[in-house]
Parts: structure tokens; sequence; C-alpha cells
């Protein structure tokens, strides 16, 4: 693909949007029959014609959080009562990030600005601007900063959790994808998507870039998950490699064999799983091993569907997509 990650997203979730079949094992795992993971029913999204981007995970608040670019909004779901709680109209809406400390869910947009909305009431408080489209974003609880990339840029800004004031301005080679952050090591971790794809190691104290690390063969990575405790780092092309990082040497342990056109990924720490979500209507379930990681499984889903969360309290995953009759949210259990 040649297109930008906002433009590529978008073609990916509206490839195809008819409904799909309810989730089915492609590989079967254990006994004959049995899927990784099993449907819950579906919750409609209020919408107009839409898509959805990067989903987040608030676990305290047992909420499932939502960007809804297609719909202009940031959609939050009552993960345990399955009702849409909330949309907040935040314009062309990406990143997601929570603020446990200032009280505040941040929100990036493709329309330049970082939206910031109270965490208790899920009212708007205010729009950051900056200086360019936002695409992927993460927070540093320890240093009360978000970190937001630039899509299709070579900028990293930092924003204090506290003021909402832009803190630092960190320079990255063109075309960065999803970035996190890791409490362990205590580092940002940012893709570099154009070839040769490479992992940034960004040092919050100094707002640097302290390592590059190449991700071949894994070819333009797209979503990036983190396993703090084993300190691992799951980097996915959208060739269907997925790149397996030692974070505290930076070699790359193995690649895994994954659907391909893959975006966000999620790590279940508590399974060790890795699940990777494919416009082509495939999630592949990773399984860590001492050694790195294998295949697991894969699972059959909606078609269009890209982006996903992992709920750590009941380990379920949380996908979204769209249909013709209506946007979709459903939870799938292990």
């Amino acid at each position: 693909m040649t297109v930008g990650s906002s433009k590529y997203r978008m073609i990916l979730a509206l490839l195809t949007v008819a409904a799909a079949a309810m989730v089915a094992s492609a590989c079967p795992v254990g006994a004959a029959g049995t899927s990784p993971l099993n449907a819950q029913p579906p919750i409609a999204v209020p919408r107009t014609p839409g898509w959805f981007d990067y989903m987040v995970v608030d676990s305290k608040m047992r909420r499932l959080l939502l960007a809804h670019p297609g719909n202009q909004q940031f959609t939050v779901v009552d993960m345990d009562g399955g009702a849409v709680l909330e949309q907040v109209d935040v314009g062309d809406s990406r990143g997601v990030a929570v603020d446990e400390r200032d009280g505040k869910y941040f929100v990036g947009t493709a329309d330049g600005k970082v939206v910031d909305v109270n965490r208790k009431n899920m009212v708007l408080q205010s729009n950051i601007a900056m200086p360019g489209p936002i695409d992927a974003i993460a927070f540093d609880p320890k240093n009360d900063t978000l970190y937001a990339d630039e899509d299709n840029g070579t900028h990293v800004w930092a924003i204090s959790g506290k003021t909402d004031k832009i803190v630092a301005s960190i320079t990255i080679p063109m075309g960065p994808e999803y970035v996190d952050y890791d409490p362990v090591s205590n580092r940002i971790y940012q893709n570099i998507k154009p070839d040769p794809s490479m992992l940034l190691a960004i040092d919050p104290k100094t707002n640097t870039i302290s390592a590059r690390w190449p991700l071949a063969p894994a070819t333009r990575v797209h979503g990036l998950a983190i396993d703090g405790g084993t300190q691992r780092l799951f980097s996915i092309g959208i060739n269907g490699k997925l790149a397996v990082v030692d974070l505290k040497t930076g070699t790359l342990l193995t690649t895994v064999d994954v659907a391909e056109r893959v975006d966000q990924i999620a790590v279940d720490q508590g399974n060790r799983r890795v699940y990777c979500p494919s416009g082509t209507g495939v999630l592949s379930v990773v399984q860590e091993t001492d050694a790195g990681a294998v295949l697991l499984g894969s699972v059959a889903i909606p078609r269009g569907t890209h982006t996903l969360a992992v709920d750590p309290q009941t380990h379920a995953v949380w996908i979204s997509y769209g249909a013709p009759e209506a946007d979709y949210v459903e939870k799938l259990t292990p």
C-alpha cells in the first residue's frame, strides 16, 4: 500500500462492510471443533454510515473506548452492561488513551487536535490544537505525559496530562504508525511504517530516541502491542509477519505468520496471547512461548474488522465493524 495510514484504515474498513457470520474456528484448537474465541450477541452503535479505528479498554471503569471516525465521534460502551454510554462529537477521531491521574480520556484526531474528555462524566473539556494531524497516542502515567504521533509525518509530540500543553517535539523518521508505553522499561515505543520498517524506543526522561531496531521481515508495520511481564513487543506488518522483539536487548526473537492486512493488535498478558484482526475477515490468535510465539489458531470475524481491544479482567476480546444496517461492537470470549 502507498496510501497514508488514515486513508489505509478507511479503505480497509470500507472494503467490505457487510455483516459477517458469527465467530467460527478456521484452525481449530484443542478438541475437535473448539474455537479460541466464541462470539456474543453484537451491540449496535447509533451512527451515520461510518467505520471504527483505535479501540482501548478502561478496565477500572469497565468501559470500552472507541474512535468512531466515520461518525466523527468518540464512543464509550459499558462492557458489563453491554450498552452504549456516550457518543462525544470530537471530529475525525483516531488514537485513544486513558489518563487516570488527571481523570481524562484523550482522543487524537486527523484534523489536527487532541481532544480532552472528562473521564467521569464523558463530557468534552477542551480541544488541544496540534501542529499536524494525529494518528496514534499513548499515555505515560509515570511522567503524566501523553505522546501523539503525526499521521504520516515526522514528529511525536509530548503533551502534559495536567496542563494539556505541548511540552516537547521529537523528530522521527517519516511514517509513524502505532505508539505505546511500557511501564517496566519506562519507554515509549513507536512503529515506523515505510520499508525498511523499524521500531523506535523513546526515553520519556529526555524525550529523545534511545534505540532503533529493525523489524524485517515484517513490512509496512501497523499495530504494536507490549507484554510487560515477558518484556516482549509485538509489531505486525501488513504482509502477515508478526515480529516478536525482546525489549531488554532489541533482538528479534522470531516472526509468526498470521493473516495479512492486520491493523491494530492487542495482548492479553494473563493468557499470554496476541490477537491480530485482519480486514479480510480472519482473526489470528498467537500464543507466547518461552522461545517466542506460535500461531494458536484463526477465527472468522466480520470482514472489515481491523481494530480490537482486550479486557484484562475477563480476557474477553472486543471487536468493532460496520454493516449496511448499523455499526457494531462485539465481545468474543475465550
